[in-house]
């Protein structure tokens, strides 16, 4: 029963996205707008995790079925894509890397900046 609740606030953070969608007349999806609300409730301390965790564990368990409509409609579209097949496994491969790469260095940044605040307290 306590997936209701955490469902409703989660649906709640996407209507506020689609609103800010419709008021903002910025080139953001609304999802986008609904998960940077969510994760502003979370790290404020509005929302804490455990009143939205359980449901959110579900949801991204289903995450891999949810995108299925989209692998197929790409297959179907393979006739299309088929001259740009190479550059766009290229892309997709150099931007995991630099993904990679840049979620590294944000660590390292953030591990030596805690790790020289603790030498500093010392």
């Amino acid at each position: 029963m306590k997936y209701i609740p955490q469902f409703a606030i989660i649906l709640l953070a996407t209507f506020a996205g689609q609103l800010l969608n419709t008021l903002i007349p910025l080139p953001v999806p609304a999802a986008i707008w609904g998960m940077v609300l969510l994760f502003a409730a979370l790290a404020s301390g509005i929302l804490k995790l455990e009143q939205v965790e359980a449901t959110a564990d579900f949801l991204s368990g289903l995450m891999m079925l949810i995108f299925v409509p989209f692998g197929v409609n790409l297959m179907t579209s393979y006739n299309q894509l088929a001259g740009s097949i190479l550059k766009i496994v290229l892309v997709i491969v150099l931007s995991t890397f630099v993904c990679f790469f840049v979620t590294g260095k944000t660590a390292d940044f953030i591990i030596g900046r805690r790790e020289g605040k603790e030498k500093a307290n010392e």
